[in-house]
């Protein structure tokens, strides 16, 4: 019998990756522990093999760069270091599934007013050919973990509204508090630009391989054409659309000589090393 994470502990260690990132440190594998053991006094030992059980159900997102093993909410990247693919086929057998649509398209097509239970959600994409072809060989429990755990999260990033036991899609505009909407676009922002010590800075040779879906700039995980977007130093790659990147945030990326979050040096000193936890991002 294959061991699953349990949902209650990936809560935990997805509340101490944002607590790490907050303090805006990288989210290892110590300051992960630390953190879950300070708030819900469980071991470390529990706390590790809990991770590893999340990062095989895709529920935490774990990425290496050079020797360093750093953990991601998927839902949340932010600027996000690419690893690199190890084999040009499926990872580890596991589908590539955006939770957030398959919510949206199951809520949108049960079409109930007052809004929809995890009960309801869950046998409407059950009864979807594609998720059940895509979940087919794994065990059901499986399944309904990765939905309520992917709900849970739309709830607290705000994609959903809960009421009681029904979930409904947040359709409404996020505004100030005196009322106004507020601006998201980016292209109010002023142009960008290199810093004077990139301009002549060599480029590392990109990786034309997305490491999220294993696709190229040919095909993304939605079989479309896209762009894949590198780290300067590295060259590890990602479609925009795998890095969560709006369209005009990638614009602004590609414009400037971007770095992953492991190979970011600092603007004024220019160094990395071991001072990169220390380092504050805007």
């Amino acid at each position: 019998m294959v061991k699953l994470a349990n949902p209650l502990y990936t809560e935990w260690i997805l509340e101490a990756i944002k607590k790490v990132k907050k303090q805006k440190q990288r989210p290892s594998e110590e300051r992960i522990c630390n953190a879950v053991s300070s708030s819900h006094g469980l071991d470390r030992k529990t706390v590790l093999e809990q991770l590893e059980l999340s990062v095989k159900d895709g529920t935490i997102l774990k990425v290496s760069n050079k020797g360093l093993n750093s953990y991601k909410d998927p839902d949340n990247p932010g600027r996000i270091a690419v690893p690199k693919p190890r084999n040009h086929g499926k990872l580890d057998g596991k589908p590539n599934v955006d939770w957030n649509k398959l919510i949206k398209r199951a809520i949108e097509g049960l079409a109930e007013s007052s809004g929809s239970s995890l009960k309801n959600i869950e046998r409407y994409l059950k009864g979807q050919k594609d998720v059940s072809a895509l979940f087919a060989s794994g065990a059901p429990s499986t399944f309904h973990q990765q939905l309520r755990l992917a709900i849970k999260r739309a709830v607290g990033h705000g994609r959903l509204l809960k009421d009681g036991p029904l979930y409904q899609l947040n359709t409404k505009a996020a505004t100030h508090a005196d009322g106004k909407e507020s601006c998201e676009s980016l292209s109010c922002l002023p142009p960008v630009s290199l810093l004077p010590h990139e301009k002549d800075k060599p480029v590392a040779e990109p990786i034309p391989i997305c490491s999220f879906c294993l696709g190229t700039k040919e095909q993304n995980r939605e079989k479309k054409p896209e762009e894949l977007i590198s780290c300067a130093d590295c060259g590890n790659s990602g479609h925009p659309s795998c890095l969560k990147f709006s369209p005009e945030l990638t614009v602004r990326v590609k414009a400037l000589r971007w770095q992953c979050i492991e190979c970011k040096t600092c603007s004024s000193c220019r160094d990395q090393g071991k001072n990169a936890d220390n380092m504050l991002f805007c």
